[in-house]
């Protein structure tokens, strides 16, 4: 069960991200009849609300453009497989929303203005990541263009999505995990999520396989002439994606590159150049610049990083418990034909 931003969810394939998909709908008053037309037929009713067929469709047209299925129709054995995925999702979606009308939770401008600001900062980090330096508004504007929408649908989706974040806020605001569970989380997953390994920071130049007298004459320089590393890297190395840095690798770790390279650089001295060592790349010179030793993040360091990641799984925990009982509350029914319980029933059936 993911609530949240509905844009972000968008995107998500452009940015790489996992995707849960789920569309929004409107909020009525409750009527277990399913007389009405295709597309206001309701599907699922609940003390405060809806769900239509022409929701769920959207939802599962939604669901099927981002998961690559193609289209979905009704009748079929994707769609009824489709719904099952959807639907209880959907109808949480919409208690949360009810709840926010019935208790005057409201978004303003200034609150669509916040969420689109981080946004705008979340995008930029992903940027980075991956090798891109764009502002905020760059990449704003990149995602909007490849998820196909426009900054109206951004805020759309926004006001739309808004009230159920807040609700989640307010039923899980005394949610938090205790300083000895803090504490454990990181005393379990300190050798694992906290510490790096052992590493070695090089530069290397790379002459071509059938090179090996150029990369002695290279050594033999930079032992007795005591050459300009980084320059010959520029001038002469085979490998375009360290040369113009000088021949900078950075820093690794073992099991990061091929064998005989990393022996040479894991038993070379700090300062010491070494070479030619030959690969199936071709003959590499090897200057180690920095020596790195296994080290572990104290808890102090970490502690506000835990405290976030285990405040954000109690409390959606917690809201996923409360919705659960939201909708026992308030008597949930589902068409027939759209029924998740059952369609699970018979599953378990026909495997028995």
């Amino acid at each position: 069960m993911v609530l949240g931003n509905t844009f972000l969810r968008r995107v998500a394939l452009s940015c790489g991200l996992a995707v849960v998909v789920l569309g929004a709908g409107a909020c009525g008053a409750a009527d277990t009849t399913a007389n009405q037309p295709s597309g206001a037929e309701r599907v699922a009713t609940f003390d405060g609300g809806e769900v239509t067929q022409g929701e769920l469709q959207e939802a599962i047209d939604l669901f099927a453009q981002q998961s690559g299925t193609g289209e979905v129709e009704p009748g079929s054995p994707q769609y009824d497989l489709a719904a099952q995925q959807v639907l209880p999702s959907l109808v949480q979606q919409e208690i949360a929303v009810a709840y926010a009308e019935e208790n005057n939770i409201t978004v303003s401008d200034g609150d669509v203005e916040s969420e689109i600001e981080t946004i705008k900062t979340q995008l930029s980090e992903q940027a980075s990541a991956s090798g891109q330096e764009l502002s905020g508004d760059e990449a704003l504007n990149q995602a909007l263009e490849q998820a196909g929408l426009t900054e109206d649908d951004l805020r759309d989706d926004i006001r739309s999505s808004l009230p159920v974040q807040k609700v989640q806020e307010r039923i899980t605001s005394d949610v938090e995990p205790t300083d000895e569970e803090v504490r454990t989380y990181y005393d379990e997953n300190a050798d694992t999520a906290y510490t790096t390994p052992p590493q070695r920071c090089a530069r290397h130049i790379l002459y071509g396989p059938d090179q090996r007298e150029q990369a002695e004459e290279a050594f033999q320089r930079l032992e007795d002439e005591d050459a300009d590393f980084q320059e010959i890297a520029r001038e002469d190395s085979q490998d375009p994606g360290s040369a113009e840095q000088g021949g900078d690798l950075g820093c690794i770790g073992r099991g990061e590159t091929v064998p005989n390279f990393e022996e040479a650089l894991f038993n070379a001295e700090e300062g010491e150049t070494v070479g030619p060592v030959e690969t199936q790349f071709g003959y590499h010179i090897i200057r180690l610049y920095e020596i790195r030793e296994e080290q572990t993040q104290p808890f102090d360091e970490v502690e506000g990083e835990i405290r976030d990641q285990l405040t954000a799984e109690q409390q959606g925990v917690a809201f996923t418990e409360w919705l659960a009982g939201q909708e026992e509350e308030r008597n949930v029914e589902y068409l027939p034909a759209y029924d998740p319980n059952a369609a699970a029933e018979e599953t378990t059936a026909a495997q028995e």
